[in-house]
């Protein structure tokens, strides 16, 4: 990520706009840390933006993607549950969205009951969280 980072700051567009995002982390963990005899909510509130910030894109982008197979069936994984696809707004069912893509992100779990016996007769498996 610092490589992106500096690479688009080397660019000279938007430089101004890059530095006030690389800062914003620290001002908002400095307030925190300034506030904290008052109040510790906006400590813990800045510490719950900055990790959500970087565990959102983790779990919805890079991991969905990262080291998978090249056909339509192995290029991602779906991930089955209650309340981890209801935190991630159904971006869980990330195999089924590549497969059918125009469907809505609400109407994916219904999509993935539908799929089941396929995917079953196919060797994939979706991986259960909670």
């Amino acid at each position: 990520m610092p490589r992106l980072w500096w690479w688009s700051y080397r660019q000279g567009r938007d430089r101004g706009w890059l530095l006030v995002e690389a800062a914003a982390p620290a001002a908002a963990l400095t307030a925190g840390a300034l506030a904290w005899p008052h109040t510790q909510g906006v400590l813990v509130y800045a510490v719950m933006v900055i990790a959500g910030s970087w565990v959102y894109p983790l779990l919805t982008v890079y991991l969905p993607h990262h080291g998978y197979g090249d056909t339509p069936l192995t290029q991602t994984r779906t991930l089955r549950g209650r309340i981890i696809p209801a935190v991630f707004l159904e971006l869980t069912y990330h195999l089924e969205h590549h497969l059918y893509p125009q469907v809505p992100s609400h109407h994916l779990a219904a999509l993935a009951r539908r799929l089941d016996g396929y995917l079953a007769a196919h060797g994939v498996r979706p991986v259960r969280v909670v």
